[in-house]
């Protein structure tokens, strides 16, 4: 028997695979890159004593201090998020089962429904989790290898190496948001086929934003609290007492301040995107359910297609920066970040449109 895949089906898959696909070729360019020192910025800096060891000229010594503060910064944020995700496990489990009952008492004890939801609920979080997690690693992994590449001359590598990075994690989560959230859909469709039913479908997927915002108000507030401490604590213990500077790597404080912007500013962020992306989807496919009765299936699911489009447009418009006008200079950063949201804004238009006249 012939099953009948729709229009909607492959593009939302298509463009799922290819962010993945393509925040694996990121990480890949950014794994090139090799944590050793080197002397660069011209021979003018050849002789300037390197801020990390004191001595000038030593790129091993260099190499071997990069290491180790990357080192500890990774193992920090590691043993963060691992406490951190902990309790995050505990509570989707617990509120979890919250959400099953009140929701099956709501519907009048549709037990189906309550666990659907409380099923999109644990899905979306532990997406949540995934992502900033990723966030985190591909943050910390790329951090030294953006300072090596700030060695060398100009800013055209240090930049790129920063933006892939970026990214690896805007990809990856679009790709992973997507992907789970359509899979979802199509499971829950087995149990409601007709197009009378898919306001049930929509209604017991909005466990799946519920889940994904609540695992980032534990990373953004959780991580924020602890970046703060930490640079309160560089702040007062370095500066004050002992003199030295804020971002001093002989003050232990500045390790703990970075590991809080890694779990704080770029695991939260990863999880707050997310969770702002399957709050917004979960939200229009509710108030668009009823569509799909004269629309059909493809019409309903308009809000993923949207974001599979998108996929597809901040691809095409990410060679702007890395390739065809690339930043040579340190006034050119905050002209290709804006060009960056210009262009995909411009470009996004059109292919919404004929998104949209399509379906």
């Amino acid at each position: 028997m012939a099953v009948h895949i729709s229009a909607a089906t492959w593009i939302i898959f298509g463009a799922a695979v290819v962010a993945l696909v393509w925040a694996l070729i990121q990480f890949i360019i950014i794994s090139r890159i090799p944590v050793k020192s080197q002397a660069g910025g011209g021979e003018e800096f050849a002789d300037e004593a390197s801020p990390l060891t004191g001595e000038a000229g030593d790129d091993e010594a260099t190499t071997a201090r990069l290491k180790e503060i990357y080192e500890a910064i990774y193992e920090g944020a590691e043993s963060f998020l691992k406490a951190e995700y902990t309790v995050c496990l505990i509570f989707i489990v617990v509120f979890g089962a919250v959400v099953l009952v009140l929701v099956a008492w709501g519907t009048g004890w549709d037990w189906a429904r309550g666990i659907f939801t409380a099923l999109s609920f644990v899905l979306g979080a532990c997406t949540s989790i995934v992502s900033g997690y990723l966030g985190m690693k591909v943050a910390v992994y790329s951090n030294v290898r953006t300072t090596v590449s700030a060695q060398q001359p100009g800013w055209t590598k240090c930049f790129n190496t920063a933006f892939r990075a970026g990214a690896v994690m805007g990809f990856a989560l679009c790709g992973l948001g997507i992907l789970v959230m359509y899979a979802t859909m199509l499971g829950f469709k087995h149990h409601y086929p007709s197009a009378d039913e898919w306001i049930y479908l929509t209604e017991s997927l909005t466990g799946y934003g519920l889940g994904g915002s609540s695992i980032a108000m534990f990373g953004r507030v959780g991580g924020g609290i602890y970046t703060k401490a930490a640079d309160v604590g560089a702040d007062l213990v370095g500066k004050v007492v002992h003199g030295i500077p804020e971002d001093d790597p002989r003050n232990p404080a500045t390790i703990a301040d970075n590991v809080g912007d890694n779990v704080g500013d770029v695991a939260g962020m990863g999880s707050d995107l997310f969770g702002s992306f399957a709050e917004s989807t979960c939200a229009a496919l509710v108030i668009g359910s009823s569509i799909g009765q004269s629309g059909g299936w493809d019409a309903m699911v308009f809000p993923i297609v949207v974001s599979s489009v998108g996929v597809g447009v901040c691809l095409i418009c990410s060679f702007l920066a890395t390739d065809l006008l690339k930043v040579r200079r340190e006034e050119n950063v905050e002209m290709a970040l804006k060009l960056q949201l210009i262009a995909t804004t411009v470009v996004m238009i059109p292919a919404v449109f004929y998104a949209a006249k399509f379906f």
